[in-house]
């Protein structure tokens, strides 16, 4: 994984000229859309879900001690046994031997691999960032001659971009590649850091600068002459993932190994938001297994001749972990439905593939830095709040969820920094919008419309589920006029503003979490699904959590610009009764074990 520090700048907020429209500015009072759902997942998505939890629970689960010990031969042959089980190929077309499975079942892989993260994060390392920029900018060789190898296990990748200077702002890496006199190589000099299966992997996917500054995307191969490894480094968390630097000392690496000059940053673009979403996908699974750890101990751990399950707050911890989880878990499979449908008409080993899979990865930006925030902040909040339940146990390393805390912690660094994935979600939609791809004036003079009429903007309706989706409606009009009325009053200034712009994404952010949960839970009613009742028990309480982040980030906004109406903070109001909803929501945990929908 490319790990990066810098909150600012950078890579992510270069041009595309793919970028399309892919978020909606419409404000309908109403919203309407049909989501993918993971109640949509077919028996033979599950069949596959069910390979990929018993490979964890039978090869991975019994060898914890290991792998935390760094344990990389063991880590290497768990790699290849997944590989054999076509756990590694999931998003590998067929034609370059994978398995070219839907987005949607390749994110049920990653949710059911998560629980143990170290496993979780070099699978994700491997299957995403490292073999992404190849399937998605590589050449018919080039994918001929490596991805089949990754698909099966045979070879680990790696993905080598960060480096000392040089993380979220990858356009400042120093890595450079010269042509030899000859014609027949690069020769690569540099040092990359954070650079997740170095013990282990057999190709490394290296960034490095053409010509002074044309980021270009080379195959290195582990013997290649002047590439050298460093130490392991000494992690907080993540204990089982083989951590190193990378060193090149005129490293000669065909030209043939070298992806298509000065598109490198394309290429890691596209395989960062990739990543993002796939990391999010996991923390769905690694939730829930932290959720079914702290009910089972609240059931058994007295206190004062009582479980602790028995008690208010407890109750509000546990209905708290299953209501975000429902709300990631929502999130996550919209998204992967959004991206299949970009996806799935692509034919790999055409002769514009790379355009192809450039436009599709990037249509969704905005919806995968929206998740990356809001899943690795909910798995942060929630493992904490785990600790917490367990008390002083859980804060041994006798007991799991002190190594699910300090693995999760990663994920608001990782593919980049939760701060920069923030102006990134601005950043985005301003491009956009100035492109002619969005029009933030027409929607802002929609929502001003909305705004002046209560039937529209009142979230205290008496059916809880329009009521949800009244808010969500709510939400995305204040980011739209604040967003407005941010650009109008900074200017071109606005994104060197990045505490309003903050502030804007996190109202983005909940408005994005209201609108799923309602449709998804529109698309179980109109189904008479099963899981309706508990869905819309755990719809409001997420509610509640987000239309309350939402309007603090709304009153940040108004004590900074000026002239605006206090109405924008208390229509992004969710009415209820939170304090009996959790314990609703807690009951359904207690009955279920764990997870209830």
């Amino acid at each position: 994984m490319s790990v990066s520090f810098s909150p600012v700048g950078g890579a992510f907020l270069v041009e595309s000229p793919y970028e399309s429209k892919s978020i909606s500015t419409s404000v309908d009072a109403s919203p309407s859309e049909t989501i993918y759902i993971p109640e949509y997942l077919t028996a033979e998505d599950r069949l596959i879900g069910k390979t990929a939890d018993d490979f964890l629970r039978k090869e991975v689960l019994p060898h914890v001690e290991r792998i935390e010990s760094g344990d990389h031969p063991l880590m290497h042959s768990l790699m290849q046994k997944a590989g054999a089980l076509g756990l590694l190929g999931a998003d590998v077309p067929e034609i370059y031997g994978g398995l070219g499975l839907p987005q949607t079942t390749a994110a049920l892989i990653a949710e059911k691999l998560n629980y143990q993260q170290s496993f979780a994060l070099t699978h994700e390392a491997h299957t995403v960032i490292a073999t992404l920029p190849l399937l998605y900018f590589g050449n018919h060789d080039q994918k001929s001659r490596y991805l089949p190898k990754l698909a099966n296990g045979e070879w680990i990748g790696s993905f080598a971009l960060s480096e000392a200077n040089s993380g979220s702002d990858a356009l400042a890496l120093q890595t450079k590649g010269v042509l030899s006199e000859d014609g027949t190589h690069y020769l690569l000099t540099g040092e990359k850091m954070w650079i997740t299966n170095t013990a282990f992997a057999d190709l490394f996917t290296v960034f490095g600068k053409v010509d002074g500054d044309k980021i270009t995307v080379f195959l290195v191969e582990r013997n290649t002459p002047g590439v050298s490894f460093g130490r392991e480094e000494h992690k907080l968390g993540m204990h089982g993932t083989s951590t190193r630097r990378v060193i090149l000392e005129n490293a000669a690496v065909p030209i043939a190994n070298a992806l298509e000059v000065g598109k490198g940053h394309y290429a890691a673009l596209c395989a960062l938001n990739i990543g993002r979403f796939k990391l999010e996908a996991g923390a769905v699974g690694g939730l829930k297994e932290v959720l079914a750890v702290c009910t089972a101990y609240a059931k058994q751990r007295k206190t004062f001749g009582r479980p602790i399950a028995e008690y208010g707050l407890v109750q509000h911890k546990l209905a708290e972990m299953a209501a975000r989880t429902f709300a990631l878990e929502s999130i996550v499979y919209r998204i992967a439905g959004l991206l299949e449908n970009a996806f799935k008409d692509i034919t790999a080993d055409a002769p514009d593939a790379s355009q192809q899979y450039h436009r599709a990865s990037e249509e969704y930006a905005i919806e995968c830095n929206i998740v990356k925030v809001i899943g690795s902040e909910t798995y942060s909040n929630m493992t904490d709040e785990a600790i917490q339940i367990h008390g002083g146990y859980g804060y041994t390393e006798e007991f799991p969820v002190a190594r699910a805390w300090r693995d999760q912690r990663l994920l608001r660094i990782g593919e980049g920094a939760n701060e920069i994935v923030r102006v990134a979600i601005v950043n985005t939609i301003l491009r956009r919008a100035k492109a002619g791809r969005l029009s933030l004036k027409g929607a802002t003079s929609q929502a001003s419309s909305l705004l002046s009429d209560t039937r529209s903007t009142d979230a205290n309706a008496s059916d809880p589920l329009t009521a949800i989706g009244t808010t969500a409606q709510n939400a995305k009009l204040a980011a739209l006029i604040l967003l407005d009325q941010a650009t109008e009053h900074f200017g071109d200034k606005l994104l060197e503003t990045q505490e309003i712009v903050a502030a804007i994404a996190d109202i983005i952010c909940s408005a994005y979490a209201l609108e799923t949960i309602y449709l998804r839970c529109s698309q179980l009613k109109s189904s008479s699904h099963s899981s309706y009742k508990t869905a819309l028990l755990a719809s409001q309480v997420a509610a509640c959590d987000y239309a309350g982040e939402a309007q603090t980030a709304v009153r940040y906004c108004l004590d900074v610009l000026p002239n605006q109406p206090e109405s924008l903070a208390e229509m992004v109001r969710f009415r209820a009764n939170p304090m009996q909803l959790r314990r609703d929501l807690a009951a359904a945990v207690l009955e279920a074990a764990g997870y209830p929908v």
